[in-house]
């Protein structure tokens, strides 16, 4: 292979793009080869930054692994954010993301790009209820209209069943839940149904109960999915219980699982 050398103006002119804020990677592409001489050129004269592209490995201090899992996890950060914060690139920050696995989906995303807007609370509440649990309600069909939303006493409803137990607390003179916000989890994001007191309440259907626990494949997707249940114990674990309750519309009860 040829090894590509430049003259003394374009190693001025090098030197002049990248102070200018030009990346390696553009300036190549201004001269019509790669990065790797670009880099040979900086370097040699002394100016190419470590936080640039120099052939070295970035290893991440303990302090800046908590940083990023804080900003990401706990503060909703997106990649653009954390990368001018840390002063890393973007790059590097998406691929330590996916080693941890802390990477969010794109729905995931977008979840929390509305959920983060100025909005009234109820709002909020109807944007996210329309949302969660899209793929693993056994209830809501995808082909055939929207799944029904109710208010009850303040309380957000989706579907029947979480109003059957709203329902059912009422008429026992029960104390009633809240709404909550979505939790981050390793997994995804989680959105449970309801909270109270120290408790989540995450509420199934007989079907839809069997599907979390993996003993019924999805009927839309035909697969077994386990992953609101794992979900479900990474927030037992460490944040506080998920206590989840089968309706059962027939008998006209609730059953803790």
């Amino acid at each position: 292979m040829v090894r590509k050398t430049f003259n003394s103006d374009e190693i001025l002119k090098i030197q002049e793009h990248y102070k200018n804020g030009l990346s390696c990677y553009s300036i190549g592409k201004l001269f019509g080869v790669s990065k790797t001489p670009i880099n040979r050129v900086l370097k040699d004269l002394g100016v190419l930054k470590k936080s640039k592209s120099d052939g070295k490995k970035i290893v991440l201090t303990e302090a800046q692994k908590i940083k990023i899992k804080k900003m990401y996890c706990d503060e909703f950060k997106n990649i653009d954010e954390i990368s001018q914060k840390l002063k890393l690139t973007k790059s590097f920050i998406d691929k330590h993301l996916n080693t941890v696995n802390y990477r969010r989906n794109k729905s995931d995303a977008m979840r929390i790009l509305k959920t983060g807007k100025k909005l009234s609370e109820n709002i909020k509440n109807n944007m996210k209820l329309a949302q969660h649990k899209f793929n693993q309600s056994g209830n809501k069909k995808i082909n055939g209209g929207v799944c029904k939303f109710y208010n009850i006493k303040g309380i957000n409803c989706q579907g029947t069943y979480e109003k059957f137990y709203i329902d059912k607390l009422m008429s026992e003179n029960k104390e009633l839940p809240q709404n909550c916000e979505p939790i981050l989890t390793p997994y995804g994001l989680y959105f449970p149904d309801f909270k109270i007191n120290d408790v989540y309440i995450e509420i199934k259907s007989d079907y839809t109960f069997d599907v979390l626990i993996g003993k019924t494949k999805n009927r839309f997707t035909k697969k077994f999915e386990t992953k609101q249940l794992k979900k479900i114990n990474w927030v037992t674990e460490n944040i506080k219980k998920v206590e989840i309750i089968v309706v059962d519309k027939k008998n006209n009860k609730l059953i803790n699982k």
